[in-house]
């Protein structure tokens, strides 16, 4: 895997665009800003996303859905507890007792928003269709929840692309990521769309 920087530039600006779709969505849904940034783009070996991402041994919540649609792929979304307690209290109200049941069902709710936000928009810039499959959650360790995502969708490669966004909701940051798995030649595909 190897692009340019202008290609991963452009990859951030479609992401930004998504997550400023998600940001709005979410916004709205609790009536209190959020906003979500993508500080980087980047291809990166396992180790070095351990290191500089998320460790591996680190236990996060996991949402993973397909995109099917003219692209294929998976968008995998991870949230630490502590942030997922957070979030289920923005979105929930501060007075409502937190179950993981709870929990869980606020994460679904948020992924399922981001995830079709970030397809909307990706969607609208290169004129493909493009959804989401119904969401699988699970809650492991970060490097059994990433390599378990890439091998169903067999990326086997040493090297993965990884776009790291960053969540805030007023003073708080939500330690929160979202990769995009893309199926063989999607990446491509979207420069080619974008002239790229």
């Amino acid at each position: 895997m190897s692009y340019t920087k202008l290609q991963l530039d452009g990859l951030k600006e479609i992401m930004n665009i998504g997550g400023g779709n998600a940001a709005t969505s979410i916004s709205k849904m609790i009536d209190s800003r959020i906003a979500m940034e993508v500080p980087e783009v980047q291809i990166m070996n396992y180790t070095d996303m351990y290191n500089k991402i998320i460790s591996d041994d680190v236990e996060m919540h996991g949402v993973l859905s397909q995109i099917v649609g003219d692209l294929d792929g998976a968008l995998l979304f991870v949230i630490s507890q502590d942030s997922a307690n957070k979030m289920a209290k923005m979105m929930l109200g501060e007075d409502t007792t937190q179950t993981q049941q709870l929990i869980q069902s606020a994460v679904m709710e948020l992924t399922n928003i981001i995830f079709n936000s970030f397809l909307r928009a990706i969607g609208d810039l290169v004129q493909m269709s493009l959804v989401s499959r119904l969401p699988i959650a699970s809650y492991d360790y970060f490097g059994a929840i990433i390599s378990s995502a890439y091998m169903a969708f067999e990326q086997y490669d040493e090297q993965i692309l990884v776009i790291h966004n960053e969540f805030t909701y007023g003073s708080e940051n939500l330690d929160a990521s979202l990769f995009l798995i893309p199926g063989i030649g999607v990446l491509e595909k979207i420069f080619k769309a974008l002239g790229l």
